[in-house]
């Protein structure tokens, strides 16, 4: 595979354009945002991506705002960077009473010339997600690092078929490693052109330490770059994932921010 050199506008640009749409979610799409209602048991807010916007700040939100509570939603998580249109969104929704929720760091690896080596233990075990009982497995770390709910079957059905799709295209995955034969790591894979968006990465925490978080991104990267990824990018949280990214070769280029707005008025 040549060398594919990546500017830092051009992976800046790449994590702009990263937004997540369950199969069968709730949302809409426009020209300036889209909006996403994440599945129940996920326990999360609206989550809304801004493209860019002429309009004044507070018409954006209002109606970002009206659109949710016809969801019968009032939690919205504003993913911005520095970037972001029109200039003072962030600080109209903290003028709202928003809260800066998460920061994330903009993080990116070429691979198109081959992967570094993370020093993965040997007794660390990778399996791919496809059937019911690595997705299982993959949501028992998840809801351990992150909270939420357990999946119902209809739901687990869902994402099974989801990544069985993805997996014959080649261009999604997910996988689960154990330490000791428990799942302790997890984390999926979405090729967007040249890119493999690094997503979900999670420890457990009864077995952090051990390695599990690198061997699930060892193997995420190998499988990309074999589907044609020329970069690695992930939006690691700078208080957890994003100083292990950096000791593992990924470099900074940027900063993101969720911006949480609760609009129940409680």
């Amino acid at each position: 595979m040549p060398n594919d050199p990546w500017t830092a506008e051009q992976v800046l640009a790449a994590a702009n354009h990263w937004v997540w749409v369950p199969r069968g979610s709730v949302h809409q799409r426009t020209d300036e945002f889209l909006a996403v209602v994440p599945p129940d048991y996920m326990e999360l807010p609206v989550l809304v991506r801004v493209f860019g916007s002429r309009r004044p700040a507070d018409d954006l939100v209002d109606e970002v705002v009206e659109l949710a509570a016809g969801w019968g939603q009032w939690r919205l998580s504003w993913r911005l960077s520095d970037g972001a249109e029109p200039a003072d969104l962030e600080a109209e929704l903290l003028r709202r009473g928003a809260v800066v929720d998460t920061t994330l760091d903009v993080l990116g690896l070429p691979i198109a010339d081959g992967l570094p080596d993370f020093g993965v233990p040997p007794e660390v075990t990778v399996r791919e997600v496809t059937d019911e009982a690595t997705l299982r497995d993959a949501h028992v770390v998840s809801t351990d690092a992150f909270g939420g709910g357990s999946p119902s079957h209809e739901q687990i059905a869902a994402e099974l078929e989801e990544l069985r799709t993805g997996r014959r295209e080649g261009t999604v995955g997910r996988l689960v490693s154990y330490v000791d034969g428990r799942p302790a790591g997890t984390g999926g894979w979405t090729l967007a052109g040249r890119v493999a968006r690094l997503g979900g990465g999670a420890t457990h925490t009864d077995l952090r330490g051990r390695g599990a978080y690198r061997a699930v991104l060892a193997e995420r990267l190998r499988l990309a770059r074999a589907a044609g990824a020329t970069l690695g990018l992930s939006l690691g949280r700078v208080e957890t994932s994003a100083p292990i990214l950096r000791g593992l070769g990924f470099v900074r280029f940027g900063e993101q921010r969720e911006v949480l707005l609760d609009t129940s008025g409680g």
